[in-house]
C-alpha cells in the first residue's frame, strides 16, 4: 500500500509507539521492520529515555526520509512507563500498537492482526513472540509448543498465565483499539511488569482480548535486555501495584480473587528469591545460608540458573551475518526449501492451527541471505530474524 501525505494529515490507522532506551543501532533494524509494513497507514513514534548513545542520531536520521517518524526526546531517564505515556499523549491512531526499539516485527504483522481484530471484533489483539538470541542460543516461542489456535483472554486467564504453569502472557505485545484507552496509562512506578499492568486494566474494563499463536513479533534477547532480569526492587513494586489495583475493584468475583492472591504469593516467593541472588552476588554468605535454612525450596531453582549459565557461556558463537543463503518458496516452486502456501489476510481460517514449528525452524537462519521464490518464500522470509534478500533467482532455478 502506498503511503500518502493525506492519510498522515488525516490521522493513521495505527500509532506505533516504540519507548527506546540505548539500543543503538538495533533501532534502525527495528524501525525498518515497522515503516516496511504491508499496511503502510501508520505514525511511529519514538519515545527516548535519555539515551547516551548513538539511537536518537539513527531515529534523526531516518525522520528526515520518512515523515511518520515521530521523535520525542526525554531529558532525564524515567523508565519505559514513562516514556510510552509521553507516546500515547500525542498517538492519533485508530489503533495503537507496542514495539520496542531493539526488536522486528513481521511485515504482515499489523495488516493480520487488523484481520483478526475485525473478524473477531476485539479491542485487544496479540501475536506469540519468537524469541531469538544474539549470542546464538536457539529460538523459541514464548507461548510453547500447546498453543495451536486463536483464543481469548480474560482477566482470569491473564492473571493466572505463568501462575499456573501457563507461558507468561504479560510479555505480548498488544495492539489496542484507541478509543478503548481513553485516559488509560502506564503505571510509572512500574520498570517491570508495567505492560502485564497495562493490559490487566484494560481488561478488568470490559476490552475483549484475542491472541494468534503466529509468531509476528521477533523479540531479540541479549545482554541490555532489562525485561527478562528482575530486582528486588521490581518485584516490591509489582506486589505493591497487584495490592493497590485489587483495593481499587469493589465486587471482585470470588475466582478472580482467589487467582490475585495466587499471584501475590508467586511474587512474594520471587522477592524472596532475588533476595537470596543479591546475597549471593555480594558474597554475604550468613545471610545467603540464612535464606536457604528458610526457603530451601530455592535450591532446585537456584541450581537450573546456575547450569543454565554455564551452558549460555558455553553456546557457540552465532554464524555471522550474511555468511548463510537460503532459498524458499511454496510446494510449486523450483528449487529451495518448500514452505506452506500463502494464505492473504483477508482468507486466512483464524480457527486452523498455525503452522509454528516451521515458522520456528526458519528462525535458525538469522541473518541469512534469503531469494524468495514467490509469495510463500517472502512471507516465510519475514519469520528470519534480520534476514536479508537477493534476487539473484536465475542461480537457482
Amino acid at each position: 500500500m502506498a503511503y500518502s501525505e493525506k492519510q498522515f494529515r488525516d490521522g493513521p490507522l495505527v500509532s506505533v509507539v516504540m519507548a527506546n532506551f540505548e539500543a543503538g543501532d538495533r533501532i534502525v533494524l527495528a524501525l525498518r521492520s515497522v515503516l516496511g509494513q504491508t499496511m503502510a497507514d501508520l505514525e511511529v513514534i519514538v519515545s527516548d529515555d535519555a539515551s547516551g548513545d548513538d539511537s536518537v542520531a539513527h531515529v534523526r536520521a531516518m525522520a528526515k526520509a520518512d515523515p511518520r517518524i515521530v521523535l520525542i526526546e526525554g531529558k532525564t531517564n524515567r523508565g519505559p512507563a514513562h516514556c510510552r505515556n509521553r507516546a500515547l499523549d500525542v498517538a492519533r491512531g485508530r489503533w495503537v500498537a507496542v514495539v520496542d526499539s531493539d526488536d522486528i516485527i513481521h511485515p504482515e504483522r499489523f495488516e493480520r492482526l487488523l484481520a483478526l481484530a475485525a473478524r473477531s471484533d476485539a479491542d485487544i489483539v496479540a501475536d506469540d513472540l519468537l524469541l531469538f538470541h544474539e549470542d546464538g542460543s536457539a529460538a523459541r516461542l514464548m507461548l510453547g509448543t500447546d498453543a495451536a489456535s486463536c483464543f481469548a483472554v480474560s482477566p482470569m486467564r491473564w492473571v493466572m498465565a505463568g501462575v499456573d504453569g501457563s507461558p507468561p502472557l504479560g510479555y505480548l505485545k498488544p495492539m489496542i483499539r484507541a478509543e478503548r484507552l481513553k485516559r488509560q496509562r502506564y503505571d510509572e512506578a512500574l520498570r517491570i511488569g508495567e505492560d502485564y499492568d497495562f493490559v490487566l486494566r484494560l481488561l478488568l474494563d470490559g476490552a475483549a482480548m484475542v491472541v494468534v499463536p503466529e509468531p509476528f513479533y521477533l523479540y531479540r534477547r541479549h545482554s541490555a535486555s532489562i525485561s527478562h532480569r528482575l530486582s528486588g526492587r521490581d518485584v516490591r513494586a509489582m506486589i505493591e501495584q497487584q495490592q493497590a489495583l485489587v483495593a481499587g475493584y469493589e465486587g471482585l468475583p470470588s475466582e478472580l480473587s482467589a487467582a490475585f492472591a495466587r499471584r501475590l504469593s508467586v511474587l512474594r516467593e520471587g522477592l524472596s528469591y532475588e533476595e537470596l541472588v543479591a546475597a549471593i552476588k555480594e558474597r554475604r554468605l550468613l545471610a545467603s545460608l540464612g535464606f536457604l535454612a528458610r526457603r530451601p525450596s530455592h535450591l532446585p531453582r537456584l541450581w537450573t540458573s546456575f547450569t543454565e549459565g554455564r551452558q549460555r557461556r558455553g553456546v557457540a558463537p552465532a554464524r555471522p551475518a550474511g555468511t548463510e543463503r537460503i532459498v524458499l518458496g511454496g510446494q510449486g516452486a523450483h528449487a529451495g526449501r518448500a514452505v506452506p502456501a500463502y494464505v492473504p489476510s483477508h482468507l486466512v481460517d483464524w480457527s486452523a492451527p498455525r503452522p509454528r514449528e516451521v515458522w520456528l525452524d526458519l528462525a535458525s537462519h538469522a541473518g541469512a541471505r534469503c531469494i524468495a521464490m514467490d509469495d510463500a518464500g517472502r512471507y516465510a522470509a519475514g519469520f528470519i530474524p534480520e534476514v536479508r534478500f537477493e534476487t539473484r533467482v536465475r542461480e537457482v532455478l
